[in-house]
């Protein structure tokens, strides 16, 4: 079928070119919505096309895999049957949020995690106001176990793989956080293929219906690892117990924040994650193992792809794991096989295998992280060492009669690492010729094979860390917002210290079983191990340079990663055909194929991680985004002069916990982190001007210490109630370690920024440390451009409106076209006065969909309309943006 006589192109791999078009095709059906009909057609056209001129088929026929891709794409998005939950939700059947009753069956074990399980639910009925729906699909369930008397009526209740049970709850299938940058919720549920989730209020709310017939080797694999988690977190520390429980049962709710930090600062928290890494790694320590017993390669390959399997199917069979055993599966098989270029046709064909599966998954980070990763491994990094060890091996021969063409300073390194000159004397010997070779002066300075072998070991692993961050980089930011460079070196130090530390707490485990005095011993040896692991990353972690937050480019600077991409991919296919023993008068435009995409990944490089052009360019307007934090505020002004100032980050809600809850601190999304700070880069920031903290309360401050942590600070300002209020303190904290200046504002302060005043109104000097309520402390203020003010209130109640209203000089700066309502839209601000004052057209309420505590309250709402004002809640309309030439007005919403 195709053209023989250019073995370097598609006929050497032809399943890697086959699913590069396979994914292009899904990649445009998507961004261009081409239709499943126009793709059909694309296709049928190019197999006429091919058998009427046999000249081109070699050609054409590769292309039918392009509409192909999207062929499949639509079918899948078209096959979700008609009684899925999610599109009961969808079509609007069934209200997220609304009571039900769910009936259906346990996938798996209930999930322990901290102060609580997971269930997952394979739904059969689901009724919603006495109306009974055929459902199918899968929910996943939160059961909520704060006390020990609460755990212990779960247990009671026996749930177990394949336990039949009805739920009472309240599912909910709807985006939170309403903001550009921020990830839906919909579509992140969607691609671990659950329609909806709900949180269990009290175990009296689930019934025990029975028991289905389940596979028993499963069930027996379940609770093998039940048995292990447990185990762990009876005889491990939190903190050691968390990282075995994440990296070896695929288990993330035991990791405590601040290591699950340490990791992510280091760019190794991948380790802690179940993913190609892990497979690879257990399956390749399977295979060795089996290696011991028998030489018989298929043997192998069966044995180590059921051991596989079982462990995939012990962690939860999530589609990255499952993803994982495919491509190792497939790439053992070509082991098997030995075929020429098979690694490369082996990647080709797991990766078509996964696409025709699940086409959608082309779209998700997951799989592009891995399949980005495996392809720098397999096509660049593997290659690469394999010329520099016949660089550095390289003894005469009549393919290479002369030493390589490389630089002396390569030809010498390679030889320090590879060079073995007992070999070399051997087969030198049983030559009928005699010679001499000159190799590197620093040889002697390596001694002994172990000691060269593990040198080449870590200049090895450092060489691959290295070029899997070069092709990862544009994901690394556009996913993570974050490079590591002391990852390159931390990946193999973190894997060696995992591995050690795994294999000692199983032991340890198994041991226990029999008798702590055995187990005792390796139970400290696997803490000592773990504090070994954490001490690097923890060294480097105190120091900015160890990790980047990066911005993303959007528009037409976006087009910088597609480039880089292609930079990266061409420099890797140059280095693919480069013969280091090549002579030849070609050889000068060979290295120039290499160098001049290399220098061109450089400059891309740099460009995408010092983002000089990220930021937006300084229009002469004044801009308000006021945010969707849920239950909380936060807003961004941008001055008409680039300036910008973040008023408050919003945070999470801890009400009605006591303090031991925080003895432990999982490792849980943080407004501040996922939300704020994902807004902000995607508008390009990686620097604010101004942060202001108008008042204590979390869901107003706590995310302020992760925006201090992730972006270049110019000023951090608080109210003056901050010299006596102890909540500030972690604030505080973060500002000192990063060296930030702090100031105090209150009524008198003024700032002048790119031509708009900023007017702080409250609180009042002379009271400041003495007020009784956080709420009535925080910072008010008016920004005033031209003919145009908004008016920022904090959580003011009607304390401290009256008190405003007390002041003439101050009621005539409450004027404003904008206004933030106070306190969420509570019935203890907004005062008939201060609306009358305050004169707004517009009413901003900075509150979630659904607030815990009901704001905002009908009355006020009626109150501000009454007053001629459009009342907007960032709940319902997310990001709302207002901007102003001093003028003009002009309004948007995230939410139409």
């Amino acid at each position: 079928m195709f053209n023989s006589s250019h073995p370097r192109d598609f006929n050497r791999y032809p399943m890697l070119w086959v699913a590069m078009l396979f994914a292009l095709g899904i990649a445009l059906g998507h961004a261009l919505h081409i239709g499943l009909w126009l793709s059909m057609i694309a296709g049928a056209a190019l197999i006429v096309v091919s058998v009427a001129r046999n000249s081109v088929a070699g050609y054409l026929l590769p292309l039918l895999f392009l509409p192909l891709g999207n062929v499949c794409y639509q079918i899948e998005k078209g096959r979700v049957s008609d009684d899925r939950v999610k599109l009961l939700y969808t079509r609007g059947a069934i209200t997220s949020h609304d009571p039900v009753e769910v009936e259906g069956v346990l996938l798996a074990p209930p999930e322990p995690a901290y102060r609580g399980l997971f269930f997952n639910l394979r739904v059969e009925r689901i009724k919603h106001r006495n109306t009974e729906h055929a459902a199918s699909g899968k929910v996943r369930l939160f059961a909520d176990t704060q006390t020990q008397a609460v755990a212990d009526e779960y247990d009671r209740l026996d749930l177990r793989y394949g336990s039949r049970v009805r739920v009472s709850c309240r599912l909910e299938r709807e985006d939170r956080y309403l903001n550009p940058g921020v990830a839906s919720r919909i579509e992140v549920l969607d691609q671990q293929g659950i329609d909806a989730v709900a949180t269990i209020k009290s175990p009296r709310l689930i019934e025990k219906l029975g028991e289905e017939s389940v596979f028993v080797p499963l069930a027996w694999v379940y609770a093998q690892r039940q048995r292990l988690i447990a185990a762990f977190r009876t005889r491990l520390s939190d903190q050691t117990s968390g990282v075995m429980i994440a990296s070896l049962l695929g288990d993330k709710h035991f990791l405590d924040r601040d290591t699950a930090e340490v990791f992510r600062e280091g760019g190794t928290f991948h380790v802690l994650v179940i993913s190609g890494l892990h497979i690879t790694f257990i399956g390749g320590l399977t295979l060795w193992f089996v290696s011991l017993f028998t030489r018989r390669t298929n043997l192998q390959a069966l044995l180590a792809s059921i051991f596989l399997w079982a462990y995939t199917l012990a962690v939860g069979a999530e589609i990255p794991v499952v993803r994982a055993s495919v491509m190792f599966s497939i790439l053992i098989l070509s082991r098997v096989i030995n075929r020429e270029g098979s690694l490369l046709n082996a990647l080709g064909t797991c990766t078509l295998l996964l696409l025709v599966w699940r086409p959608d998954e082309l779209l998700s980070a997951s799989f592009q992280l891995t399949f980005v990763s495996v392809v720098a491994i397999v096509g660049c990094a593997f290659p690469v060492i394999e010329k520099l060890r016949a660089i550095g091996s390289w003894t005469p021969s009549t393919d290479a009669p002369l030493p390589p063409a490389v630089p002396s300073f390569v030809r010498r390194f390679c030889e320090l690492l590879y060079w073995n000159a007992e070999a070399w004397r051997i087969d030198n010997a049983r030559q009928i010729w005699s010679a001499n070779l000159f190799k590197s002066p620093y040889l002697a300075r390596l001694r002994g094979p172990n000691a060269k072998s593990f040198v080449a070991y870590i200049v090895e692993g450092i060489l691959v860390s290295f070029i899997v961050q070069i092709w990862m980089l544009p994901l690394l930011a556009i996913y993570f917002h974050r490079v590591s460079p002391t990852s390159i070196v931390l990946n193999l130090w973190v894997g060696v210290f995992l591995a050690l530390e795994s294999f000692s707490a199983l032991i340890a485990v198994l041991l226990g079983g029999i008798s702590t005095w055995f187990a005792d011993p390796l139970i400290s040896v696997t803490e000592a191990l773990n504090v070994a692991m954490m001490l690097l990353p923890s060294w480097f972690s105190e120091f900015d340079f160890s990790s980047s937050r990066l911005p993303v480019y959007s528009g037409q600077w976006a087009s910088v990663y597609w480039v880089y991409a292609a930079s990266v991919a061409r420099t890797a296919v140059a280095l693919f055909a480069w013969d280091p023993f090549e002579w030849s008068y070609r050889r000068r435009f060979k290295r120039a194929g290499i160098i001049i995409p290399g220098a061109l990944t450089l400059v891309l490089g740099f460009i995408i991680v010092f983002h000089p052009f990220s930021s937006p360019r300084p229009d002469g307007r004044l801009r308000a985004d006021f945010l969707d934090v849920g239950q909380g505020d936060s807003a961004l002004l941008t001055f008409p002069n680039g300036t910008t100032m973040l008023v408050d980050g919003g945070g999470s809600m801890n009400f009605h916990r006591s303090e031991a809850v925080y003895a432990f601190e999982p490792d849980a999304p943080r407004i501040g982190e996922f939300v704020v700070s994902e807004f902000l880069w995607q508008k390009g920031y990686s620097r604010i001007d101004f942060v202001l903290a108008t008042h204590a309360d979390s869901d107003h401050m706590q995310g302020l210490v992760d925006v201090v942590r992730n972006f270049e600070i110019g000023t951090v300002l608080l109210s003056l109630s901050a010299v006596s209020d102890p909540r500030y303190e972690q604030l505080i904290a973060a500002c000192r370690r990063r060296e930030i200046p702090i100031g105090l504002i209150g009524r008198g302060d003024m700032l002048e920024l790119g031509g708009a005043l900023v007017e702080v109104l409250s609180p009042a000097r002379k009271d400041a440390p003495n007020i009784r309520s956080a709420n009535n402390a925080s910072v008010v203020m008016r920004v005033k451009f031209g003919s145009r003010s908004i008016l920022l209130t904090g959580d003011i109640e009607r304390e401290t409106e009256a008190e405003m209203l007390a002041d003439p000089a101050t009621v005539r700066s409450l004027r404003a076209d904008i206004t933030k309502v106070p306190h969420h839209g509570s019935r203890t601000s907004s005062t008939p006065e201060f609306i009358e004052k305050t004169a707004a057209g517009i009413a901003i309420i900075s509150v979630g969909r659904r607030s815990p505590f009901g704001h905002p309250h009908l009355a006020v709402v009626h109150r501000w309309q009454g007053s001629g004002s459009k009342v907007m809640t960032t709940g319902a309309k997310g990001t709302i943006t207002i901007s102003t030439d001093g003028s003009d007005l002009r309004i948007e919403t995230y939410v139409p």
